[in-house]
């Protein structure tokens, strides 16, 4: 069927539709949650969103998360171990005309730390900020924290006028010093978002004189279609996509960048009494095949894994291979914690749907009943800082486990809504976080690993890859940044004269599944 749709496709190219020639058009799975940074998640929301209307006191580097870039801050040093200071930018305002300088992003911190947002648990080091000169800006910590200029290029780092901090609109009605405007007026909750570049923003490196176009589009079949039919420039697509996109001419960008599984949250049994026992835990990963997984439903953009690092500190190779595919083991296990089969129920975002069938099959096959509840796109994130489910389905991106562990397996962890305290993993990790000796993180974090994966705090199935693609004709600088969606505010619009190339633009079908 994808064969003869394709071939038809080929063999009918038109020229591309001329709509949008001078604006950025990108699809997205992500609807908008909101645009108060200090109330917002990270990840694609912060991404596609937060990074076109505000700036960070750092800036996020695609290409070295632990080397962040400057922003409203252009320099820092250390003045001791537990107290930084930042040489902020001059000439920045806000888009209500306020001026940005030291005092506003004093306050700005104390802001965060009060509104106690969902991200606040990656920079819960930070005790006060202090103004030292009008331009010179000094945060003091708890405890050392080498993660903390990464964080301040998220969500909690970013600046809001402080006018606006009492804004009943500022959930929709942005106001930062970034390079765009967020031309609300024009825009529609849920479907399109439109942005306009700011004729007087601060950094001439960064302004785009290209206005953008953010279209919510939540089945990846519909972002595949409108890059097809000329709606969009630029899509997030799923692997079922991507060889279809390819072959229809387009350009396909990849970043191996996150884990597909499940993090156990329910681990002391509350609502499912099976899953204290890690035994049961551990039949989740013995139960699944992980290669017929990445074949059959990602493509080539997939790899069997049992960890969540990737060749990075904490990343063990013995423990590459710890669940292969065995059935049998995995009814063992059940036997001898006494459990002849059980259910539990899982929410799984709509895109991810396919693939979560796929793990229920195999599951069902020893006698497990996962129960899938497809879910509202862009809430999985907030589901999964409640009680309400007893796993939850996050594909978290594969970061450093300074990172990880405040955001996933902490006590007091976000994404540890029972508050499932494991006293070992947070004394080793403790002691990694505020050391600079490389042998002795790698020590504590090999011991930490063999937690989070034989305990079963995370099952990870696969390490896959988030996939762009898009009219190489127009568009240049195109990147897949570390939260899944493309780097927005990078991207820039290719000459004139270079975007006349033509486009098959039908929509496709791809193995008879619904366009939307």
């Amino acid at each position: 069927m994808l064969i003869a749709v394709l071939t038809v496709l080929l063999a009918n190219g038109c020229d591309r539709p001329t709509t949008g020639a001078g604006v950025i058009r990108f699809a997205t799975g992500t609807p908008l949650q909101s645009f108060d940074p200090h109330r917002s998640d990270s990840g694609p929301v912060h991404s596609t969103y937060l990074t076109l209307v505000y700036d960070g006191l750092t800036g996020a580097n695609p290409d070295d998360l632990w080397n962040p870039l400057p922003s409203l801050a252009h320099s820092w040093h250390w003045v001791t171990d537990t107290s930084i200071e930042f040489e902020l930018v001059t000439g920045a305002t806000f888009t209500d005309g306020t001026r940005f300088d030291a005092s506003v992003a004093k306050v700005n911190i104390e802001r965060m730390l009060e509104v106690k947002g969902p991200r606040v648990n990656t920079v819960a080091t930070v005790r006060s900020a202090e103004v030292i000169g009008p331009y010179t800006l000094r945060i003091h910590l708890h405890a050392p924290d080498p993660t903390l200029l990464q964080n301040l290029a998220g969500s909690p780092g970013m600046m809001v006028s402080p006018g606006a901090f009492d804004n009943p609109d500022l959930d929709l009605n942005p106001v930062g010093t970034g390079p765009f405007i967020y031309d609300k007026d024009n825009s529609t909750i849920g479907e399109v978002h439109r942005f306009v570049p700011r004729p007087d923003y601060f950094n001439d490196a960064i302004a785009n004189d290209a206005p953008y176009e953010v279209h919510v589009l939540v089945n990846a079949r519909a972002r595949l279609n409108a890059l097809i039919s000329g709606q969009v420039d630029i899509a997030n697509i799923s692997p079922l996509e991507a060889a279809p996109a390819a072959q229809l001419g387009f350009a396909i960008e990849e970043r191996a960048n996150r884990w597909f599984g499940m993090t156990l949250l329910d681990r002391n049994g509350e609502l499912v009494p099976e899953l204290k026992d890690p035994r049961v835990r551990q039949a989740l990963g013995f139960a699944v095949d992980r290669q017929a997984l990445a074949d059959a439903l990602f493509f080539g953009y997939a790899r069997p894994a049992s960890q969540p690092m990737v060749k990075d500190v904490g990343y063990v190779p013995a423990l590459d291979n710890f669940y292969r595919y065995d059935p049998d083991h995995a009814r063992a296990l059940l036997k001898a914690a006494g459990v002849s089969s059980f259910t539990f129920v899982t929410p799984v975002s709509p895109d991810a749907s396919s693939e979560y069938e796929a793990v229920q099959h195999y599951l069902r096959q020893v006698g497990i009943n996962m129960e899938i509840e497809v879910i509202e796109p862009g809430t999985i994130a907030a589901l999964a800082r409640t009680e309400r489910y007893p796993v939850n389905t996050i594909t978290f991106p594969n970061f450093g486990p300074d990172s990880r562990h405040p955001a996933i397996w902490e006590t007091t962890a976000v994404f540890n809504p029972f508050r499932v305290p494991n006293p070992r993993l947070n004394e080793l990790a403790a002691a990694a976080r505020s050391s600079l000796d490389e042998k002795l993180r790698q020590r504590n974090y090999k011991e930490y690993f063999e937690i989070i994966v034989k305990d079963v705090h995370s099952l990870i199935y696969l390490q896959f890859a988030d996939l762009v693609a898009y009219d190489a004709a127009k568009l240049r600088h195109v990147q897949v940044g570390p939260f899944i969606d493309p780097v927005l505010r990078n991207i820039r619009l290719a000459p004139t004269d270079d975007s006349a190339a033509t486009m098959p633009k039908q929509q496709i079908d791809v193995a008879g599944a619904p366009d939307a």
